[in-house]
C-alpha cells in the first residue's frame, strides 16, 4: 500500500496541476503588490498607508465569501464554480492593471477576492473528492508545494517587475497562467452534477461575513500610525460581538454557513485551534524578514529576496519526507515536535545582525521553509480524518477561511508589534532597530509554542487511518 502510486491516471495528474496552477496564481497575487506599493502609491497619487486598503480590500472579500463557497460548489457542480471563479479573477487581474484611481483599484481587488475565495476551497474540495482521504496528503502537499513557491516568488518578483516595467504587470502576470488553466479545466476536469442543497442562511451569512471582515479590517489599522487606535478598537470589538452572535445564532439554525457541529470532532478542532495559534506565531516571516534585510541591514530588495528564497526551496524539499514522517512518528508526535523546532527557528532570527554571514541567514530561512512545510502537511491533512463524505465541503470551507484569516491575522500581529516596540511611531520605519526585530521575533515563537498544548490533546492514534 506504501509504494501505491501518487497518480493513478493522467487526468489525476493534469487535475492536481490545473489547481497547482490557481493556487500559485492566488499566492502570487497576495504578495507580488507589497514591494510595488511604493511605485502604485506614486502613480496614483496616493500616499503608501492609504494604499494599503488595496490590500484589505481583498482580505475583506476572501473573508466574507469563502465560507459559501462549498454551497457554491454544490448548488453549480464543483467543476463550473471552479472554472467560474478562474474566469472572474482573471478578469479582474486585468482590471486591476488597468485601474486610474485608488477607488477603482480597491473595488477590482473586491471582485478579485470574489474569485479567490471561491477558486481555492473548490479546488481543494476537488482534490479531496478525486484522490480520496488516503492519498489526500500526498495530493496536497504536491499541489501546496507550487502555491508556496507563489507566495514566496511574489515579492521577489513584484521587485523585478516594478524596477524594469511597471506596477501594471504585477497584475498582468496571472493572465497567462489564468488563460492556460481554464482552457485545462474545461477540457480535462469531469463534469459535475450540481447537488439538492439547502437553503443559503442568509442571516448566517451576514452574521459570519461581517464579523470576519470587521475582524480583518480592524486588526489590519491597529498597525497604522494614522487611525486613532480607539478606532481600531471599536471596530474589533463590534467583530467580536458579530461573530459570538453568530455562534449563539449557528447551534440553532438548520443549515449555518459555518458547521460549528464540525468542531464535536476532536481532530477537526485541534486542527483549526492548533492552526490559529501556529499561523498567528510564523503567519508574519515573510512579511517581517523583508523589512528586518533591507531596513536595519541595507541589503537590496533583490538581495533579501534571495535571502527569502531558501524558504520554498525547503518547503518543496520537505515535502518529499512528509508522509513517511508521518507514518513512522503519528500525527501526535510529529506536530508537538515539529511545533517546538518551528518556534525555535524563529528564536534563531535574533541571530541575524550586520555581522551575520549570508550563508547563515540562508540556512535559517531554509530549515524555518522545511519545518513550516511539514507544519503545515500535518495540520491540514488531521482536519479531515473524521469528516464524513457528506461534511467535506463545509469542512474545506472552514478550514480555507481559517488558513486565508489567520495567515493575515499573523501579518497584523507582526506589524503590531513592530509598531509598539518601535519607540517613534510617528516615524517608524526610522524607528526600528534590529533589537526590535529581535523582540518581536521572540514573542512570535512563544505564540507559535502554545500551539503544542493543544495538539497535546491528540491520542497517539488519531489520523492513523489516513496513513495506512
Amino acid at each position: 500500500m506504501h509504494n501505491e502510486p501518487y497518480f493513478k491516471s493522467s487526468s489525476e495528474r493534469i487535475i492536481a496541476l490545473v489547481i497547482s496552477c490557481a493556487m500559485f496564481m492566488e499566492a502570487l497575487d497576495t504578495t507580488i503588490i507589497n514591494t510595488a506599493i511604493p511605485a502604485m502609491s506614486q502613480s496614483l497619487h496616493v500616499s503608501p498607508i492609504d494604499l494599503k486598503v488595496a490590500l484589505i480590500s481583498y482580505l475583506i472579500s476572501l473573508a466574507i465569501f469563502i465560507p459559501i463557497s462549498g454551497f457554491i460548489a454544490d448548488k453549480f457542480g464543483a467543476k463550473q464554480v471552479f472554472i467560474s471563479s478562474l474566469v472572474i479573477f482573471t478578469l479582474s487581474s486585468i482590471w486591476c492593471g488597468f485601474s486610474n484611481s485608488i477607488a477603482e483599484l480597491v473595488v477590482a481587488r473586491i471582485v478579485q477576492g470574489i474569485g479567490g475565495s471561491i477558486m481555492m476551497p473548490v479546488g481543494r474540495l476537488i482534490i479531496l473528492r478525486t484522490f480520496g482521504r488516503k492519498r489526500l496528503i500526498v495530493a496536497m502537499s504536491k499541489v501546496v508545494t507550487i502555491g508556496v513557491l507563489g507566495s514566496m516568488l511574489g515579492p521577489v518578483l513584484g521587485g523585478l517587475i516594478v524596477g524594469h516595467f511597471s506596477w501594471y504587470w504585477i497584475f498582468w502576470v496571472n493572465i497567462p497562467f489564468g488563460i492556460l488553466t481554464i482552457i485545462a479545466a474545461i477540457y480535462y476536469f469531469e463534469q459535475t452534477s450540481p447537488k439538492a442543497v439547502h437553503k443559503l442562511d442568509i442571516i448566517g451569512f451576514l452574521l459570519f461575513g461581517s464579523g470576519l471582515s470587521g475582524l480583518t479590517f480592524g486588526l489590519s489599522a491597529m498597525s497604522e500610525t494614522e487611525l486613532p487606535q480607539i478606532d481600531s478598537l471599536v471596530i474589533i470589538f463590534m467583530a467580536v460581538v458579530l461573530l459570538l452572535s453568530y455562534i449563539v445564532y449557528a447551534k440553532k439554525a438548520k443549515n449555518p454557513v459555518i458547521q460549528v457541529g464540525l468542531f464535536g470532532y476532536p481532530t477537526f478542532k485541534i486542527s483549526m485551534l492548533g492552526n490559529v495559534f501556529a499561523r498567528l506565531g510564523f503567519g508574519g516571516v515573510p512579511f517581517l524578514l523583508p523589512l528586518l534585510l533591507q531596513i536595519c541591514l541595507g541589503y537590496s530588495s533583490q538581495m533579501s529576496g534571495v535571502l527569502i528564497a531558501p524558504i520554498a526551496l525547503g518547503v518543496v524539499l520537505s515535502k518529499q519526507f512528509s508522509m513517511p514522517l508521518l507514518r513512522y512518528l503519528g500525527f501526535r508526535k510529529l506536530l508537538i515536535l515539529n511545533t517546538l523546532l518551528v518556534g525555535l527557528s524563529l528564536w534563531s532570527c535574533v541571530l541575524i545582525n550586520q555581522h551575520t554571514s549570508i550563508y547563515i541567514i540562508a540556512m535559517i530561512t531554509f530549515v524555518f521553509g522545511c519545518l513550516l512545510s511539514l507544519q503545515f502537511s500535518a495540520m491540514n491533512a488531521l482536519a479531515y480524518t473524521e469528516i464524513p463524505e457528506s461534511h467535506l465541503s463545509g469542512a474545506s470551507s472552514a478550514m480555507s477561511t481559517m488558513q486565508q484569516l489567520t495567515q493575515s491575522f499573523g501579518v497584523a500581529v507582526s506589524a503590531m508589534l513592530l509598531r509598539y516596540l518601535a519607540p517613534n511611531v510617528s516615524a517608524i520605519k526610522y524607528g526600528l532597530t534590529i533589537s526590535i526585530f529581535h523582540t518581536t521575533f521572540l514573542i512570535l515563537g512563544f505564540i507559535t509554542l502554545i500551539s503544542v498544548v493543544v495538539f497535546m490533546k491528540l491520542k497517539s492514534d488519531d489520523g492513523n487511518q489516513m496513513l495506512k
